[in-house]
């Protein structure tokens, strides 16, 4: 199975440019870049921070760039997100009896869990106890089958003294869901905007760059510096058969020069 991963999109004003870059270009060349060469994908899940600052018109306009995808997509919701504001826009999101943005793809084979740690106003993450229940009433349900989560914070300290103290709240109480029920293969997140790979709790994670500018990889300060480096998505690819997931980052506006391998000759400029 394959799944697309894009993450931290940050949908401002029409012609606004955010350290140098528009926003709204930008998701438009992602989209068509995923629809040219993973078409075959069977889900695309954006995990959070959709828009700058939660306003309707952002998420308006987030549905009709949605509109030229040619996959179904999941959307979940990142600090910078306004819940009410995008059901609204998409009143055909999933969303638990709670009212949060949490839902869950069932294959046969495994189930994608996709979480809603937003906490309204503030930048770190949040699971409730309501949030948790639902997850874990999933996970019963998945019988033991390969289960893969998204979500937009963190649950793992990543060594950035910047962005570490911004990640999802009590994260152990997740990890000790996930541990206990032992199905858990990999979980997916944003909101750092850089890629990172590791394990915690057992269960490898990866984080994406994503559609925003890249913090700077300062791991012995806090650092307010923005590089403004290729924009990303990730490509997913689960054989839950073989217990195998392999992450791919695809920088889908870079442009290199190409060279024959049986010759070494350079063949484009």
């Amino acid at each position: 199975m394959k799944i697309i991963q894009v993450t931290d999109v940050h949908l401002g004003r029409q012609g606004e440019r955010r350290y140098g870059a528009d926003l709204h270009e930008r998701l438009d060349q992602c989209i068509a870049h995923i629809n040219a060469h993973h078409a075959d994908a069977a889900l695309c899940v954006f995990t959070g921070d959709l828009t700058e600052t939660g306003a309707p018109q952002s998420y308006a306009d987030l549905r009709v760039a949605l509109s030229a995808l040619s996959m179904p997509y999941r959307l979940l919701p990142g600090n910078h997100d306004r819940r009410a504001n995008l059901i609204a826009a998409f009143p055909e999101v999933a969303v638990d009896k709670n009212g949060f943005v949490q839902s869950v793809h069932d294959t046969g084979n495994e189930v994608l869990l996709f979480l809603d740690c937003l906490a309204e106003g503030r930048i770190e993450g949040e699971l409730c106890d309501s949030r948790l229940a639902w997850l874990e009433a999933r996970l019963e349900q998945s019988g033991g089958r390969p289960a893969y989560v998204f979500l937009h914070h963190p649950p793992v300290a990543l060594g950035l003294p910047q962005l570490d103290p911004l990640a999802l709240e009590r994260p152990e109480r997740l990890l000790g869901l996930l541990r206990d029920h032992g199905n858990a293969r990999h979980i997916f997140f944003g909101h750092v905007h850089r890629d990172i790979a590791g394990t915690v709790a057992g269960i490898p994670f990866s984080a994406q760059r994503g559609l925003h500018a890249r913090f700077e990889l300062a791991l012995d300060r806090s650092s307010e510096i923005v590089e403004q480096a290729p924009p990303s998505y990730a490509v997913i690819l689960i054989d839950s058969a073989n217990e195998c997931v392999v992450v791919h980052g695809c920088d889908f506006l870079e442009q290199w020069p190409i060279y024959s391998a049986e010759t070494g000759e350079r063949v484009t400029a």
